[in-house]
């Protein structure tokens, strides 16, 4: 079989990789589609999503519909009439109609080892739990969500150092070759798909305003977690003189102290030591509001940390 006709489809800086690397094949898509520009920022002006900005890069045709179910999207397609439609984070619920559109089927790429973490976090979530292993997997969108026949899948080891940043960088690179593979593989030969087993099905639901809040009567292992599950954007929130502060890195420290949680115990020029539920940690870079990432030594210099001082949950 030959494939000429894609659609693409995605809209964050996640997605770009792949669209990319599409389009430097002879896979190119023949169409994008990305969501409308939205307002970003204080000033509240309308930002292209980074696919539309590749995608112009690339001379791709692109549209922006509201609802891309639509009667009128429906029918730029049909004139298309893709052979496949890849979609990678792109945001929106396909219906049937759409979904039936391509002779080979809407292909997903999702950034875990699926059927766990199904749902719209499974980078943050893979951070949160303290995974050592997480990986991509490509599979034929059905109307459940993330729960169609697998087509690849590939493993990728989260290091120690590793945040959301670095580990979604690199899946979103790895999940770009798994793309190209697998169209090739199509072509050669018939791939064949696994269903995936329902009973081992895990969800990573939206993130919401709780889960950026940093809780520091929680054990240093699971604030470390959560750091780096939300490090370096969007960050997890937390208070300092009632001021919020984004921690950005910790490192865990075999000590224990009998301050109370969130308590300043010394600082030096590695960073913040603070108490926890159980073990202390160190606060290596924090982001204070309306500033940029900088280490926790130099903010400490500038806010002239006292003993007394400590660091409250965020609000």
């Amino acid at each position: 079989m030959k494939i000429n006709n894609i659609v693409f489809m995605g809209t964050p800086e996640f997605a770009v990789p792949s669209l990319k690397a599409l389009s430097e094949t002879k896979y190119k898509p023949k169409l994008c589609i990305t969501q409308p520009d939205r307002p970003k920022g204080r000033s509240r002006k309308l930002k292209p999503s980074p696919v539309k900005t590749i995608a112009e890069k690339y001379q791709i045709p692109l549209i922006q519909p509201e609802n891309v179910n639509s009667p009128t999207v429906i029918s730029s397609l049909k004139e298309i009439a893709p052979e496949i439609i890849i979609t990678v984070a792109y945001g929106s619920f396909l219906k049937k109609e759409f979904r039936r559109l391509p002779i080979y089927g809407c292909l997903n790429l999702h950034p875990s080892l699926l059927p766990k973490f199904r749902g719209s976090a499974p980078i943050n979530y893979a951070l949160f739990n303290g995974d050592k292993i997480t990986g991509n997997t490509i599979f034929k969108i059905i109307a459940k969500m993330d729960a169609g026949p697998i087509m690849s899948q590939t493993e990728i080891e989260i290091k120690p150092n590793d945040c959301y940043t670095s580990l979604s960088k690199k899946l979103a690179e790895k999940g770009a070759l798994d793309i190209i593979k697998t169209l090739q593989k199509m072509e050669e030969t018939e791939l064949k798909t696994y269903d995936q087993d329902q009973t081992k099905a895990t969800y990573s639901h939206k993130l919401l305003k709780k889960d950026f809040l940093l809780n520091w009567q929680d054990t240093a292992d699971n604030i470390r977690n959560r750091v780096r599950g939300l490090a370096e954007s969007p960050g997890i929130t937390a208070a300092f003189r009632e001021k919020r502060i984004k921690i950005i890195e910790v490192e865990l420290l075999k000590s224990t102290s009998k301050k109370l949680p969130g308590s300043i115990i010394n600082v030096n020029k590695h960073g913040i030591r603070i108490a926890t539920q159980d073990e202390d940690i160190l606060i290596k870079k924090v982001q204070p509001a309306g500033k940029k990432i900088m280490t926790a030594y130099a903010f400490s210099m500038g806010a002239r940390i006292r003993s007394e001082d400590c660091f409250t949950d965020g609000f």
